[in-house]
């Protein structure tokens, strides 16, 4: 049954694949495809001049993109603020950037930010600059720490209370825009560096949207030929599978696939060899002697014998025994059948004088010994005695 199932389903997907392949024949699809690509990027880089000479700094050194900058020896801080642009079909992008400087107190209740207090002064604005193609809009603004802390410290003075923490920020608001193959595209972005300030030292970090690629896209309609394999292997698929459906047919027909009488006897005495294996042991059968031998039909019939009298059954090749008392209960197993025989090989029933034969072999095997025991003679049991020798 599953051979037949296996086969039914290799015909059934060479037939689908051989009428989609040779009746439907190519097939279209439509796709999205991409034409074009717009990448817009920004970022922030900061630094600092130092103003007066120390024993590690010199004036006038440069420090750049640090994370802590000294406030009496830089404090001035540089922000520098880049936007570029890359277009597949080298058109020119138009930007218009706002910096400005907010200074605010913030603080953490429940997982969000409350602002308590907030100012924001603008510093430069970059309205609709035309930028080419590769090519990037920069522009420098500069805060100086000490004023921001004063004014910091008026704020808290005016308002009577230091709520939350105080933060700096150089934020740039920025909208670029573009065109692809005919489609506008318009990115908004924030960036900003956010200032820790302090009398001593002042900390730096950035917070920038980094990348954005915009892709134009369009529909493309393309056809899809069949391959090799689906127009060959599909018709080659289907006849294996017709003629394997043909051959299993044909042996069911002619009773090549039937089990035999003997293959069911063999594989009955098989399965029951495997199941009662903890009640047969092999050994060597002993001489019959005075035992009278009963033979069994099958292999079950020897184990419940051995079960109900507490014994073992013996095995000694084919042949098996059980031993009680006086009687010595016997069974010889069938003979194995060649699969690759013929199913007239296979079906040839053993005849009563085979069968009669084993039995008669393991009567031999079982009384040899003692016949021939009895069987001989001694000088002196069939020559009378000479009284006069001696």
């Amino acid at each position: 049954m599953l051979v037949l199932l296996v086969t039914l389903t290799l015909t059934l997907a060479g037939g689908y694949v051989t009428y989609d392949s040779h009746v439907d024949g190519a097939e279209t699809v439509t796709e999205q495809q991409t034409v074009g690509t717009w990448t817009v990027e920004s970022g922030f880089e900061h630094g600092a001049t130092v103003s007066r000479d120390t024993e590690v700094f010199s004036a006038g050194e440069r420090l750049s993109n640090r994370s802590l900058y000294f406030t009496t020896a830089s404090p001035e801080l540089d922000g520098t603020y880049t936007v570029s642009h890359d277009n597949t079909e080298g058109n020119a992008a138009v930007t218009s950037t706002n910096l400005s400087l907010v200074i605010r107190a913030v603080e953490e209740r429940n997982g969000n930010q409350v602002v308590h207090w907030q100012t924001r002064d603008s510093l430069d604005t970059l309205d609709a600059v035309e930028i080419a193609d590769g090519e990037a809009a920069t522009t420098t603004v500069s805060v100086d720490i000490p004023t921001i802390l004063n004014r910091t410290e008026a704020i808290q003075n005016d308002l009577r209370a230091a709520p939350g923490q105080t933060e700096v920020l150089l934020v740039a608001d920025t909208t670029v825009e573009s065109s692809i193959d005919g489609e506008t595209f318009t990115d908004t972005r924030t960036d900003r560096i956010e200032i820790v300030p302090g009398r001593s030292v002042y900390r730096v970090s950035t917070t920038t949207a980094g990348e954005t690629p915009y892709d134009a896209t369009e529909q493309v309609t393309r056809t899809i030929e069949p391959t090799r394999l689906e127009l060959y292997g599909g018709p080659v698929l289907c006849v294996f599978g017709l003629f394997c459906m043909a051959f299993l047919g044909t042996a069911r027909w002619r009773g090549w696939l039937a089990v035999t009488d003997r293959e069911r006897v063999r594989n009955e005495f098989e399965r029951a060899r495997n199941d009662f294996d903890e009640w047969i042991s092999t050994a060597r059968i002993p001489d019959a002697d005075d035992r009278t031998p009963v033979p069994t039909d099958s292999l079950v019939d020897l184990v419940d014998i051995a079960i109900d009298s507490d014994r073992r059954v013996l095995e000694d090749g084919d042949q098996y025994a059980v031993l009680v008392d006086s009687e010595i209960y016997t069974y010889t197993a069938p003979p194995t059948v060649d699969p690759l025989a013929s199913p007239s090989t296979r079906d040839t029933e053993p005849t009563v004088e085979d069968r009669e034969g084993a039995t008669a072999s393991l009567s031999s095997l079982l009384f040899t010994d003692s016949t021939d025991n009895a069987d001989v003679t001694h000088p002196d049991e069939n020559e009378p005695s000479d009284s006069n020798d001696g």
